[in-house]
């Protein structure tokens, strides 16, 4: 399909480390949503997009950027977007706080000006990974001809008791600091997956993301732990892939399979943190077996 711009800057070629020719371009843009521009990252293969587009939706504090390895597996036959969450990366910060419905009424709107409104070859797939795994599910609901299927990973599936333990933990202020010492912790989040691998460089990379949410990094975690997942994930009617690892929200991944109505599940072992800089590759061969079925 033709995917329409508002505005587009630099022009990134890339490939695979094994490959002599770019096999995927990528073309960053800004397009409306609900809170001014929405940052998007548009990757084309330079052959025929054979596939469904996918779209991308983040963890928090992140960026679409944190997907830049995951889109070099999948971009080969197939358009994919990443956008940036209201409030994170490059797209424009919301007023308030807002609800994961108002999060995924945002992206149903970046994506109708993309050009993709549900009819036709306007459908798409779309992943989500942690919060982006939240807003995933309500676009699926709130656009059910737009959404064909769905991956998921990481879910914060949470209920009760636990849900408000962790909006009383998570949902608060962040400090600040004249001597810079509030950034610590910042650091140490970023560089947390370098014992697995992931490089000095990537993580300067993410930690930059944190450095253009800060002091509103928490503000998604609203949504999050105030999002009624029980309910919401239950009218989910689109086929869904869950994907666990062995690191964080493993056991609330496996747990939303038990109210996901047509839901099949994957578990990726070995893989305990920075999934998507060293295990891109697993879980492209994961997410593609499943939206590439007949």
């Amino acid at each position: 399909m033709t995917v329409a711009v508002l505005a587009s800057a630099v022009l990134l070629t890339a490939a695979r480390a094994d490959d002599a020719v770019a096999d995927y371009t990528i073309k960053r843009a800004f397009v409306d949503g609900t809170y001014g521009q929405v940052h998007v990252r548009i990757a084309r293969p330079t052959g025929e997009a054979t596939q469904t587009p996918l779209v991308l939706f983040h963890a928090s504090p992140f960026s679409s950027d944190y997907f830049l390895p995951f889109i070099a597996e999948m971009a080969t036959d197939r358009v994919v977007v990443a956008m940036d969450t209201p409030g994170y990366g490059d797209s424009d910060r919301p007023p308030a706080p807002p609800s994961i419905a108002e999060y995924a009424a945002s992206a149903a709107k970046a994506l109708k000006a993309l050009g993709f409104d549900g009819e036709d070859d306007g459908v798409v797939d779309v992943l989500g990974y942690h919060t982006g795994a939240l807003i995933a599910a309500e676009l699926a609901l709130r656009e059910p001809a737009l959404v064909r299927r769905l991956a998921l990973l990481g879910i914060p599936y949470l209920v009760g008791d636990e849900r408000r333990e962790a909006y009383a933990q998570y949902v608060k202020p962040e400090t600040l600091a004249e001597d810079g010492s509030h950034l610590s912790d910042k650091w140490e989040f970023a560089t947390y997956a370098m014992s697995v691998g992931v490089s000095l460089e990537r993580a300067q990379e993410h930690f930059n993301d944190m450095m253009q949410c800060h002091p509103r990094c928490w503000w998604s975690y609203h949504g999050v732990f105030s999002y009624e997942s029980e309910d919401r994930l239950a009218q989910v009617r689109q086929p869904v892939l869950l994907i666990s690892y062995d690191g964080s929200l493993s056991e609330e991944t496996k747990a939303a399979r038990g109210v996901i109505k047509n839901a099949e599940h994957v578990h990726i072992d070995g893989v305990t943190r920075g999934a998507f800089d060293v295990a891109a590759e697993e879980i492209a061969q994961a997410t593609r077996a499943f939206l590439d079925k007949p």
